[in-house]
């Protein structure tokens, strides 16, 4: 079977794309099945690899291996109100013995998964990080693994009941999981089976995405809020510290204003000042350099895409009405625009939110259209 695939694979068309395409995905899925001995998704949760048919391995919440992550509760920066309601979750759990589904929202980079990680270390519990969809694979290794009171983190969750599924296989149907986190039983073909007492802790970057069968089977959806300026520069000068860098203060507020309140891409910078200095002092020059030369993005913070969609717009949308001139256009055209194809998501996940966060986009019925402070940025963008 899979010397056929890969003759299948080797010999179809390159100008036949879906057919190519779909012989490359029964190949790997030919692959994945004699590697692991299971059916499985292409997801990346953790296993032995030895015993990766009848094995999952959780993670051990107490050893971080990235320094720039904190650990417990108290060592987080920012998130005043989340703190101390996960506190008061955490010891409540640990008086029952049993704590909540919890769902997490927020954009990539923002501590969904650091924090899941220090709920199960507070909780004093182990911890499996996966990412969805789920398979029944996943769900059958993770019964035979998991113990009551076990910690299952499931990153991109939306992925578990959507059509936008990139595993080879097709995630367990909806009802399946919802069964499994309302009722802790998992449905099989021959009757559901028991599943440990875990807490499913989901984290997506769009709630949107998810249907209110889903968010309703997360009673707790404590919220991740933004960090301040003052937040970002405690992480910037935490994670410099953490990494022993020596650097001059202001390189402190130089990635504190280019981070866009998202600690990732701080500790992002941190790490690409600490390859470029080797061994050096960090100075304000160099963090420049990282941010503007390295990353491609202005000290305000704006990425490539976001300085390409509001130049884009201020050169070449922009038309007379009879209110002056608007600079607006379709997404569709955005994304294009932007190098991303079509891909409307991209623009929405990554560029707008920003954009719509510092005044400069609003939302149209037509498309985005530029704001007055959009018009002046881009203004300057251009070197006007």
């Amino acid at each position: 079977m899979l010397h056929n695939l890969t003759t299948e694979v080797l010999t179809a068309r390159l100008t036949d794309d879906r057919r190519r395409q779909d012989a490359f995905d029964a190949f790997e899925e030919e692959l994945v099945a004699i590697l692991t001995g299971v059916t499985t998704s292409a997801t990346p949760y953790t296993v032995h690899p030895a015993k990766a048919a009848t094995e999952l391995r959780p993670l051990d919440p107490s050893a971080s291996p990235d320094p720039l992550r904190p650990t417990t509760l108290d060592s987080m920066i920012g998130q005043r109100t989340l703190r101390p309601l996960l506190r008061r979750l955490v010891d409540s759990a640990k008086r029952t013995g049993h704590l909540d589904h919890m769902l997490f929202v927020g954009a990539s980079g923002t501590g969904k998964t650091t924090v899941a990680t220090i709920v199960a270390r507070e909780l004093g519990t182990r911890i499996f990080s996966l990412r969805a969809p789920l398979d029944m694979g996943v769900l059958n290794q993770l019964r035979e693994s998991a113990q009551d009171g076990d910690v299952v983190f499931v990153d991109e969750i939306h992925l578990q009941v959507s059509g936008d599924r990139r595993g080879i296989n097709q995630a367990c149907d909806p009802e399946s999981f919802y069964m499994l986190l309302e009722d802790g039983v998992l449905s099989t073909a021959t009757g559901p089976l028991p599943f440990p007492r875990v807490t499913f802790i989901g984290a997506t970057t769009d709630i949107g995405l998810l249907p209110e069968p889903l968010t309703n089977r997360f009673p707790l959806r404590p919220q991740l809020a933004s960090y301040t300026v003052e937040d970002m520069m405690a992480l910037a000068k935490r994670s410099l510290t953490a990494l022993n860098l020596s650097y001059d203060e202001a390189v402190i507020g130089l990635f504190a204003g280019a981070s866009r309140s998202n600690p990732r891409q701080l500790n992002d910078y941190v790490k690409a000042a600490r390859s470029l200095a080797g061994g050096q002092r960090i100075t304000g020059a160099l963090a420049t350099e990282v941010i503007v030369d390295l990353s491609h993005t202005t000290l305000d913070g704006l990425t490539a895409s976001m300085q390409t969609v509001l130049s884009f717009l201020y050169r070449h949308c922009g038309r007379q009405t009879k209110d002056g001139i608007i600079y607006t256009a379709s997404v569709n055209t955005l994304a294009t625009a932007a190098g991303h194809g079509r891909d409307t998501k991209a623009i929405s996940l990554l560029v707008e939110p920003y954009l719509l966060r510092r005044g400069y986009l609003e939302v149209r019925p037509s498309g985005r259209t530029l704001t007055r402070e959009g018009v002046e940025r881009a203004h300057l963008l251009i070197g006007g």
